[in-house]
């Protein structure tokens, strides 16, 4: 069994003695006696660190056993020092010790019980298996934080597996036996809990909790949050995001939102009023392309170009011209660096547009499909498209596949 150093105070550094060294696909296994470095478990992430000068980039358990991931071998019985890196170790320990008192407040508050923890390199989630509204969320960031500046002892206790069922725990792991390690914020106050991680040691170390996101997750509330410097660079990063649409919209930082939601709200109306405009300019290029359509048998073929449409108004501009029961449309729109298409018939016509399309896009050399009714697809254009080319070309195609 190795012996966990980080226990102690969250010892970053101690002395060991190397019992097994083994070579895996990445490097190599160490095994030692005794070690610094926190192996990944719990929803904590892995300490990184140095045994002697070898590498270590990642602890895993195993039984007992606590196995580090290095770039070089040590030989076994060789004494050496393991070391932890401060910044890792101090980061991991802030999430984790922030999820605790997230977690303890949200039971206190709101009775909600934390059903998943996961920490990241850059995010750490809490599940909840209770709805949380805005307002509580809010409250639950106020309340955790209040925590954190009456900075709280933390503590712990040692008990034995079956003395955990005369002890009252916001959470405890099931079927834990032996030494079971019990955590407690400010006594049980803010949490209390049965946990392997590292902790801090008063409450005011985490420096501040920031919950970044929350969502209705599986009939309850998954959080993002961050702790320490993560929710500092997080802050920080987001007063950038506001400085620069002050700038933009030339308001105070407290006016910023309602100028973005009065654009929004303009933009909005604009689109709409575009719309009906190129819906009334629609009904113009139908009646033109409709006098002008080739008459194949008993089929109406209309193939134009509309150089700046989009996808939607080539759309529009189709089930106009389709209202007209025998016309057979291949609408193309130059977008920028894109060739978009739209393939639509009447009801009298047989052709399947999602055969069509498939000779569209070997010309366009582009992708798309749809249904016998419909289709459409797009290209992207470079300096090798002969879009007009390939028009003609299926054009050509039309006429020979109408009159077979």
């Amino acid at each position: 069994m190795t012996k966990r150093a980080y226990y102690a105070n969250g010892a970053l550094e101690c002395e060991a003695t190397v019992l097994e060294c083994r070579a895996v696909e990445n490097g190599f296994e160490i095994l030692t006696d005794v070690t610094s470095i926190f192996p990944e478990s719990g929803g904590q992430l892995s300490d990184t660190g140095f045994i002697g000068d070898s590498r270590v980039t990642h602890a895993r358990e195993e039984d007992s056993e606590v196995w580090h991931l290095c770039d070089k071998a040590v030989e076994a019985g060789a004494k050496v020092k393991i070391a932890a890196d401060t910044g890792p170790r101090l980061d991991h320990t802030q999430q984790h010790s922030g999820e605790h008192i997230l977690s303890g407040m949200a039971s206190k508050l709101f009775g909600a019980k934390n059903v998943g923890f996961h920490m990241a390199e850059d995010y750490a989630t809490i599940d909840l298996d209770t709805q949380l509204t805005h307002e509580q969320i809010k409250e639950l960031q106020r309340e955790a934080n209040r925590a954190v500046q009456r900075n709280v002892p933390v503590t712990y206790e040692t008990v034995q597996g079956e003395e955990l069922e005369n002890i009252t725990l916001r959470k405890q792991a099931k079927g834990l036996k032996g030494d079971i390690r019990i955590v407690y914020f400010d006594g049980g106050e803010v949490d209390s809990c049965t946990c392997c991680g590292t902790h801090v040691a008063f409450s005011g170390e985490v420096g501040y909790i920031k919950i970044t996101a929350h969502i209705k997750y599986k009939g309850g509330t998954r959080i993002w949050f961050a702790c320490g410097m993560r929710a500092v660079e997080d802050s920080l990063n987001n007063q950038d995001i506001v400085d620069s649409l002050a700038v933009r919209f030339s308001a105070k930082q407290e006016d910023v939102l309602n100028a973005v939601l009065r654009q929004g709200d303009e933009l909005t109306a604009a689109r709409h009023q575009l719309k009906e405009r190129t819906e009334k300019l629609n009904e113009f290029i139908a009646a033109e392309l409709l006098g002008k359509a080739e008459v194949i048998g008993a089929t109406k073929l209309i193939i134009d170009m509309r150089k700046g449409s989009s996808m939607n108004e080539l759309k529009n501009l189709g089930d106009m011209l389709i209202r007209d029961e025998n016309v057979l449309a291949m609408l193309f729109g130059e977008n920028g660096d894109s060739l978009v298409y739209q393939l639509a018939r009447g009801r009298n016509v047989k052709t399947s547009m999602r055969e069509l399309i498939k000779a569209v896009n070997a010309a366009a050399g582009g992708k798309g499909g749809g249904r016998d009714e419909y289709a459409q697809g797009s290209a992207k254009i470079t300096s090798a498209t002969d879009a007009e080319g390939s028009i003609e070309s299926l054009r050509g195609y039309c006429r020979s596949m109408l009159k077979a």
